[in-house]
């Protein structure tokens, strides 16, 4: 082992240790790929099959030479290599296979082959919907709404341990955590008459008794259920918090950062322009109601044009900000375009930056540039590709020029400028454009984020 644990990840890997199936959800930059690994080594896991995105991939391969004690043979899983994953000499082995890759026929049928003594589903949260193939793949499908789980071919029943893992349990709502109880604790999801809590086992079950929902009319034949909210959040913590261990930054010396808004004052022709022809009453209702999938339909192409505005107004306002002494910053964005517009209005201060087309090997060198004090001054983040795996605590301040419908992409992008060495307060603020429906969208999603604040912190 090369590094010193901190107590949070021996407690962490104890935690995971003395269960068969139980979900480490310590938040970003916390130490749970070091807490699990420790733990693969407390129960003596022979064979390791690790499940992760496309960029944690590099970063489990280092870590098992980092955290662990045992010298296994680490393979990175893909369909053109799976053929080659067999166990060393001494039978240990580490397969690391991406989320994409799980549900392909080769690689499916490939790990299907193998007994494993433990499944790590790292960044767990991209199995939260059972009606996603990877889902079902890892977990099984459900049968009649979840009354039983066919899951004879799924990963999971060739595990004898399941630790998943993800900062962001609750991705969009509650209901997100499903897929995982019912596969691996089917147990607390049975009624309990002496704490009136009672059986959640069909999904539909789970969904009324923690989130509210409201009825969505698609057309006279088709009314579907939208998430607004949640409810019984007491109860959900009490029930399933057995299941789970959470630590958040403050409990391992990492000072949180600091939310707000960073209004934008654009002209009135550009206002005009944001707003376009959408149906302005519509869009603040479904703000209102916190019809996520709705806003996307009636926003539409705004979004990107809104973005654009914005990122004008961004150029414009960081030339002040840098001018009266801000060292670094990290732009998030959406749009291919907004971010074109930051890197040629920015450049004279240095820009480097990750989208979802840079190469594994640039994005360790944007990094390592960003990271030096001389080096460049501003990184462009596009939000899903820059949100995972990657340290930018050489700034201490984040704008979203863009914001996404999905609580977790934007906890995880604005946990990029938090570490322990992180000794400045971190600043996170989201860009609206003053006097828009903008506003509005925004208060929607912090809705959504205070419901899942409520069970997880």
């Amino acid at each position: 082992m090369k590094h010193t644990p901190l107590p949070t990840q021996i407690s962490g890997a104890r935690f995971l240790a003395s269960r068969r199936a139980a979900m480490l959800a310590d938040m970003p930059r916390v130490g749970k790929t070091g807490a699990a690994i420790i733990g693969s080594d407390l129960i003596v896991a022979r064979k390791i099959l690790v499940i992760t995105t496309a960029s944690g991939r590099a970063v489990w391969k280092r870590g098992f030479s980092d955290w662990s004690v045992f010298d296994r043979p680490i393979h990175i899983v893909t369909p053109k290599t799976v053929a080659r994953v067999k166990p060393g000499h001494d039978g240990n082995l580490v397969a690391v296979v991406g989320w994409p890759s799980v549900s392909d026929p080769k690689v499916r049928a490939a790990l299907l082959g193998f007994e494993w003594d433990l499944l790590i589903a790292d960044e767990d949260h991209y199995a939260k919907n059972f009606d996603a193939k990877r889902t079902q793949a890892v977990y099984g499908t459900p049968d009649r709404d979840g009354v039983t789980i066919m899951n004879a071919t799924s990963i999971a029943a060739r595990c004898a341990v399941v630790w998943p893992l993800t900062g962001t349990p609750y991705p969009h709502d509650l209901s997100d955590g499903y897929p995982r109880l019912r596969a691996l604790a089917p147990e607390l999801l049975a009624a309990d008459p002496s704490r009136a809590w009672p059986d959640v086992t069909v999904r539909g079950d789970f969904l009324h008794r923690y989130c509210i929902v409201k009825m969505k009319t698609l057309s006279r034949f088709n009314r579907i259920p939208v998430v607004i909210g949640g409810k019984n959040e007491d109860e959900f913590k009490a029930r399933f918090g057995g299941f789970s261990l959470r630590r958040t930054q403050a409990d391992v010396g990492i000072r949180p950062p600091s939310y707000g808004f960073m209004p934008l004052i654009v002209t009135d022709r550009e206002l005009r322009e944001a707003e376009g022809d959408g149906d302005r009453q519509a869009i603040l209702e479904a703000a209102r109601a916190g019809e996520t999938k709705a806003l996307d339909l009636h926003l539409g192409p705004l979004r990107r044009i809104t973005g654009e505005i914005k990122a004008r107004a961004v150029v414009e306002a960081l030339k002040d900000e840098f001018a009266c002494g801000l060292d670094k910053i990290v732009l998030a964005y959406w749009h291919k375009s907004v971010g074109a517009i930051l890197k040629e209005g920015l450049a004279g201060f240095g820009v480097v930056g990750i989208d979802g087309s840079t190469p594994d090997q640039v994005r360790g060198a944007s990094v390592a540039a960003f990271s030096q004090s001389d080096g460049p001054r501003v990184f462009l983040g596009q939000i899903d590709a820059a949100g995972e795996a990657i340290d930018l605590s050489a700034a201490a301040e984040l704008w979203f020029v863009e914001t996404v419908f999905s609580p977790k992409s934007m906890s995880q992008m604005s946990l990029r400028i938090t570490n322990f060495s992180q000794a400045r307060n971190a600043i996170v603020k989201v860009c609206t454009l003053e006097g828009s429906v903008d506003e509005a969208v925004q208060a929607s999603l912090m809705r959504l984020w205070t419901t899942i604040r409520k069970v997880t912190e």
